[in-house]
């Protein structure tokens, strides 16, 4: 019985022992994340038979004072998640893998068809117009984004 007695000190001691989230300083004039980045028009693709694959699009606008720097996107609608954009290449468009997008500073990232967008790879299963899908927006430097959007034609 004297052991359950010294549990509520030994979790008050560990709780206190960790590492806090500094704040942010005063000065720092970037808006705190949750109000830099707003995203308009999340929408994704419907999947096309025999392809299980499929792309997002959507607009990013960072109010913030530091570009955000997007390192990876993940679902559990699908196996494998990319970073894409366009590229002309010998008279061509070609799609390829990039390591990052940037949404800069007081700018905007628009992901759109033919050029930045999130590719979708070996779906769970179709994904149907009117289907809500979550995706989770990684960030080099800020927590994740998750983001709520409906598949269009």
């Amino acid at each position: 019985m004297s052991d359950l007695r010294i549990l509520p000190l030994l979790l008050l001691a560990v709780a206190c022992s960790g590492d806090s989230i500094p704040p942010i300083e005063s000065g720092d004039s970037q808006a705190p994340y949750a109000e830099a980045l707003e995203i308009e028009d999340a929408r994704a693709r419907t999947s096309r038979p025999p392809h299980s694959n499929s792309a997002a699009f959507m607009t990013l606008i960072n109010n913030g004072n530091e570009d955000l720097v997007i390192v990876g996107v993940k679902t559990p609608r699908a196996k494998v998640a990319e970073l894409h954009t366009m590229l002309h290449e010998d008279g061509k468009m070609k799609m390829r893998r990039v390591e990052r997008l940037v949404v800069p500073s007081k700018g905007e990232l628009e992901l759109m068809p033919g050029a930045d967008h999130l590719m979708f790879f070996e779906l769970d299963k179709a994904w149907r117009i009117g289907d809500q899908l979550e995706l989770t927006l990684l960030f080099a430097k800020h927590p994740e984004q998750v983001v709520s959007l409906e598949v269009e034609k």
